[in-house]
């Protein structure tokens, strides 16, 4: 008799205990999933501020594009980089330890105008950046100093063309991305 009273008990208990242990799981497994979807929503960027629709956009093949193109082009809020290429490449005039350089650059604006600007003119820009590389010295170039007056004069150079070309804003300022003497 007492073998029948704990089957009963138990028998009672048993679809109770497995219902609650069944909502438990399922509400924890809810919880789990709405946790780890918000928690990917937020690695990928979807909380993060709304970007204002006239912001410029940089593409792959360096194109400034903006959502408001037809005909009016506005200023970029944020500084923009966009590099000169191909490398320069340039031989050292006279004997010195080095007798190449390879200098690649990146021009720096916050005007979209200025980069389609230099973008317009980059033979021109090109053609002075190359002669004004190729008159600089070994000792020079191989001194902090040196390679940050190279900058101011490469920051000159670009905006006095521009402005000889009506641009209505020089370019910012200009990085070597690439610096290499043999």
């Amino acid at each position: 008799m007492a073998d029948e009273d704990l089957d009963l008990d138990s028998g009672e208990d048993a679809p109770k205990s497995s219902k609650k242990k069944l909502i438990i799981i399922i509400v924890a497994v809810l919880v789990l999933l709405i946790v780890g979807g918000v928690g990917g929503m937020f690695m990928m960027g979807f909380f993060d501020e709304a970007s204002d629709p006239a912001e410029a956009s940089q593409t792959a093949d360096g194109d400034a594009k903006t959502n408001s193109e037809e005909g009016n082009s506005e200023e970029i809020t944020e500084v923009s980089y966009w590099p000169l290429e191909p490398h320069f490449v340039l031989n050292f005039e006279g004997k010195s330890k080095a007798r190449f350089m390879q200098v690649g650059l990146e021009v720096a604006t916050s005007s979209e105008k200025s980069y389609a600007m230099v973008k317009k003119h980059l033979p021109v820009i090109r053609n002075e950046i190359v002669l004004l590389l190729s008159g600089q010295k070994y000792e020079e170039m191989v001194t902090p100093e040196g390679k940050e007056q190279l900058r101011a004069e490469l920051i000159e150079t670009i905006n006095t063309i521009l402005k000889q070309h009506k641009a209505p804003k020089g370019i910012d300022n200009i990085y070597f991305t690439s610096f290499v003497m043999q």
